[in-house]
């Protein structure tokens, strides 16, 4: 079956690898249960209050039917439904545009930390990503209107969607004139569906754009200082700084070695997932808060990466040994006075549990104890009703 069927063969193994996790309740995350509070909220009332901002009205009203059906079960299985849609997206988006060691690239996507802890927990950020990569496998299959109505469900569910599925109908515009006026097609069902989906909320804002706006806390946390070093040592944990020198070591020096021609070997792909990566680099430079807003850009940065280690094999597979360890064993150069709140940090050289197996700890701690708030020290903010 592995020389047969590849693809098959790491599909089944990411549903070997994330399957323990259906059993582990919903999740880690304080905002899983605001989510379930949002939809049986609005059920219950037809008064929509998001969970959070700046809304997610369509991953709540799955999430409220799925949990209402199978609990956390079923709720944590859609989920893992949609690892396995991205999976196979990348995979087939890769395969045609000849991206060299796409395998092995998909399984360093498949075991990335950040996107294994989420593969099986009922949170936003892969159903999102799933239906934009839905989307991407409709746009290459010719089907327009669904691909754009699978576009506005990922930005329905995740509201930064827009940049991933936005930037894959721009570069597709680009080097597909022959279709452009279906993918115009496509982006205007897109754009209706969004809007429509972001109707609830800002309703809830009374129709202001004060939805829009995240509430990262007050001004004495993003001093420039504080945010730039936010931003990047986020970054730099989010691929383990093993992982991460070893992914810029490559990309500047394929940069410097070949340029732009190694993009425009393939269609441009590496060039657009570059491009879109940068964005939603901007993007989080503006909120360098949670690590997971950056699981967007995990594919696109292994295509760029996929195309500068060239023939070479050996890369690939360090990489994904790398990001394996780091999931579970990690180093760690800062420690903050303040988690999530930090105005300064120690420095020095500490080995402490990976995401994944930080995550799964705090996973069980919430199954054990049974209510939202088992892991947080801080009282939560709460949603005013309007």
């Amino acid at each position: 079956m592995i020389k047969r069927h590849p693809e098959r063969f790491i599909l089944l193994t990411a549903v070997i690898l994330y399957a323990p996790f259906l059993f582990m309740g919903y999740g880690s995350d304080i905002d899983t249960y605001r989510v379930l509070h949002a939809g049986r909220h609005f059920v219950q009332t037809l008064d929509y209050i998001p969970s959070r901002g700046p809304g997610f009205f369509v991953f709540e009203t799955i999430m409220f039917f799925m949990d209402q059906l199978g609990g956390s079960f079923l709720a944590n299985l859609t989920i893992m439904g949609m690892a396995l849609i991205i999976l196979y997206g990348f995979m087939r988006l890769c395969r045609e545009y000849k991206i060299p060691h796409y395998l092995l690239l998909t399984i360093a996507l498949m075991v990335h930390p950040f996107f294994w802890a989420n593969a099986a927990c009922s949170m936003d950020y892969l159903m999102g990503i799933g239906f934009a990569f839905l989307g991407m496998i409709q746009i290459r299959r010719r089907h327009y209107f669904t691909a754009g109505a699978a576009f506005a469900l990922g930005a329905g569910s995740r509201l930064t969607v827009v940049l991933l599925a936005g930037g894959f109908l721009l570069w597709q515009f680009l080097i597909e004139p022959q279709n452009r006026w279906k993918l115009i097609q496509a982006g205007l069902v897109f754009g209706f569906f969004t809007i429509v989906f972001y109707l609830p909320p800002a309703d809830f804002a009374q129709w202001t754009t004060r939805f829009l706006v995240a509430s990262v806390g007050s001004q004495e946390y993003w001093s420039p200082g504080l945010r730039f070093g936010r931003w990047g040592y986020k970054n730099l944990m989010f691929w383990s700084i093993p992982g991460f020198l070893l992914l810029i070591g490559f990309i500047i020096r394929g940069l410097i070695k070949s340029g732009w021609e190694s993009f425009s070997r393939h269609a441009w792909l590496p060039a657009a997932a570059l491009l879109i990566t940068l964005v939603y680099e901007s993007f989080y430079l503006g909120i360098p808060t949670e690590p997971s807003y950056l699981i967007p850009t995990i594919p696109l940065v292994l295509i760029v990466f996929g195309i500068f280690v060239g023939d070479h094999r050996w890369p690939v597979i360090l990489l994904t040994v790398v990001l394996c360890l780091s999931g579970i064993v990690t180093i760690n150069i800062a420690q903050p006075n303040l988690g999530n709140r930090a105005t300064s940090a120690e420095y020095g050289f500490w080995l402490e549990p990976g995401h994944l197996a930080a995550l799964t700890t705090e996973r069980l701690n919430y199954q054990q104890c049974g209510r939202p708030y088992c892991n947080v020290i801080h009282s939560p903010i709460q949603v005013q009703s309007k």
